[in-house]
This record gives structure tokens, C-alpha cells and sequence, in this order.
């Protein structure tokens, strides 16, 4: 229902008078659509039902698939070719003619330079713990094993080797 959401449902700021219209007639389609699947009678309240069917309420899920596209956008790397233009619409809010690049960039405030890159990968494909590996072949072994891994804490705590 939200496909495409990010070039026509601008967020509220003064240009976007004409997105209400479109706002109002999918809050309308999700209302008869939970209805439906609720089972529910037409006088029910919607959030009531928006509760017991686990939707947000229309308005905050706009919002959140509209932080969804400005995460990914900020997000993009250097070479992608979107990359330059989502910096020049968070560096400079125009007056007049304003892309819904520009509206969305600036209703939620999100800079490509403030956020931080995460490496999924920590370590190389070499790389091992530095403490040994030991899997006990039974579980008398294994209560052996712990038993004798105590006593040795306890002696290097006291100052013992």
C-alpha cells in the first residue's frame, strides 16, 4: 500500500497541502482493510482496532517509512549516484521549487555525515581466540574440567602461580 510512499507523501511543511488528500484516502483503505480483518462492526474505534490488529496508526506509519527512506538515503556509499545530491538537499534548503528529496531530508534533520559506519566483520577468516578451546567427551569430564579451572582462579587470585 506504501509502495513508492517517498515521492508522494511529502511531510507536513508548506508546500505539502496537496499529500493530505492522499493521506486521508489510504488512512481510509487501512481503516476498511482492518475492519475487514478484524471482523469488527463500522462504529468500532479505529485505534481500538489499529491495537488488537498490532498497525500503527496511519499518520506514524507514514513517518516511519518516511525515517526508513532517509536512514537508507544518508546511508548510501560516495559512489552511488544519489550520493552527491543527498548532500546538496541536506546542505541547503531552497526556497522554491523544492524536490521531495529536499522536504524529506529536512523534516527529519538526518545528516550523511553523522552517521557512523559499521563493519559487520570484526576479524579476518585467520582469526582465533586466545584462549584454548576444550570439549569434554563426557560430563564427568566436563565437572572435572570446571572443578579444576576454579581451583586454578583461586590460587592466581591469591597471588600464587
Amino acid at each position: 500500500m506504501l509502495y513508492t510512499a517517498e515521492l508522494f507523501l511529502i511531510p507536513e511543511s508548506t508546500s505539502a497541502s496537496s499529500t493530505k488528500g492522499y493521506v486521508g484516502k489510504l488512512r481510509k483503505i487501512q481503516r476498511q482493510a482492518s475492519l475487514h480483518v478484524m471482523g469488527t462492526m463500522k462504529s468500532s474505534p479505529m485505534d481500538a482496532i489499529d491495537a488488537c490488529a498490532n498497525l500503527l496508526p496511519f499518520h506514524l506509519l507514514i513517518g516511519k517509512v518516511l525515517h526508513h527512506v532517509v536512514n537508507r538515503l544518508a546511508t548510501l556509499p560516495q559512489t552511488h549516484p544519489l550520493a552527491k545530491h543527498i548532500i546538496r538537499s541536506t546542505n541547503r534548503y531552497v526556497k522554491r521549487h523544492r524536490s521531495p528529496l529536499h522536504e524529506i531530508t529536512h523534516a527529519f534533520n538526518i545528516q550523511p555525515g553523522d552517521l557512523k559506519t559499521i563493519n559487520p566483520v570484526w576479524h579476518g577468516p585467520k582469526w582465533g581466540p586466545a584462549f584454548p578451546k576444550e570439549i569434554a567427551t563426557s560430563r564427568w569430564a566436563a565437572i572435572e574440567g570446571a572443578q579444576g579451572a576454579q581451583a586454578d582462579m583461586k590460587a592466581s587470585q591469591m597471588g600464587q602461580p
